[in-house]
């Protein structure tokens, strides 16, 4: 079990002497130094967190108010010894972390700086529903601005309350696929070929919109080439359409395709003319940016001529 406790003078030695391997220690601080930050940001409301697994110290986090705008919690630091990741502590702790903060809620959002190359960390705060702000600073140039949003159970449905999360696990990525697109007969209408989207759904890169935890939309990629990804199936349920939570799921990806070093994306739809619901599809992918490559006529059937679409990440 994972826990998260607050250091203080009676316990900073157990996490002083945590460390990450050789190749990461040029991505953050040293332990030592996570400690000191918490007492320089003291002004600022500065925690450092000790990170628990069965009572062994196994990492360590901080967390900062930031006032300047646009406000919010700062996680300044946050690792995981070299002898205990890849074990999912740093994903639960993730989590323990930011359920405490959208309980206090004092600002809207939690942010965090993170070097362009460590991937492994960028793929933990996405899985856990972080969105790369597009921001950069220009004092730290290697460095990618990720947001996670607070989201008070208000009531609304707009997308300011849609959390974006990327899902891990097969079961679970065959389960929100098929939840979602058994919903969108008009699109996805054809059994054999929905069944084969949710079958493919387990080996891709799957990112869900959730509403209060329950799937109201998804996306996935698929990488077709060295330098090329697919965003090979996407749907969200028809009474959230019209409120940008296709396309919040369409940055996040897109983002994360960057992030992992593709050139390119395409997607296939039925070329423009042939049904309604389709010309809609149509026109949402040129919105997104997506500009005509080619139609083949009869790659899927006549009666579906195959339209891709392309562009630059």
């Amino acid at each position: 079990m994972v826990n998260l406790i607050e250091l203080s003078e009676e316990n900073w030695m157990d996490f002083a002497g945590l460390s990450v391997d050789e190749s990461q220690k040029t991505l953050l601080a040293s332990n030592i130094g996570i400690i000191a930050r918490g007492y320089v940001y003291r002004n600022s409301r500065a925690k450092v967190i000790g990170i628990v697994a069965d009572g062994t110290p196994v990492g360590l986090a901080m967390v900062r108010d930031m006032d300047d705008e646009p406000a919010c919690y700062e996680l300044q630091q946050f690792m995981i010894d070299k002898k205990f990741q890849g074990q999912g502590y740093g994903f639960r702790a993730l989590g323990l972390i930011l359920a405490a903060l959208k309980v206090e809620q004092k600002y809207a959002c939690v942010e965090v700086c993170v070097k362009r190359e460590d991937v492994q960390a960028i793929r933990v705060y996405e899985k856990a529903g972080f969105v790369d702000s597009g921001y950069i600073d220009d004092t730290v140039p290697d460095c990618l601005n990720f947001v996670y949003r607070l989201v008070a159970d208000n009531g609304k449905t707009d997308a300011s309350d849609i959390r974006i999360v990327s899902v891990e696990e097969a079961a679970e990525k065959q389960r929100i696929s098929r939840s979602i697109l058994e919903a969108l007969p008009e699109w996805f209408g054809i059994p054999e070929a929905r069944e084969q989207y949710i079958k493919e759904s387990a080996a891709q890169l799957l990112f869900a919109a959730l509403d209060a935890e329950k799937p109201i939309g998804f996306l996935c990629l698929k990488e077709t080439g060295k330098e090329t990804v697919e965003l090979s199936v996407m749907g969200v349920l028809k009474d959230r359409h019209r409120k940008g939570i296709g396309r919040i799921l369409f940055e996040q990806a897109k983002k994360a395709a960057r992030n992992r070093g593709y050139s390119f994306m395409q997607v296939k739809t039925v070329q423009m003319g042939r049904y309604a619901a389709y010309d809609a599809t149509n026109l949402f992918y040129r919105s997104l940016g997506f500009k005509e490559f080619e139609v083949f006529p009869t790659l899927w059937d006549e009666r579906n001529p195959c339209q891709i679409y392309v562009m630059s990440l």
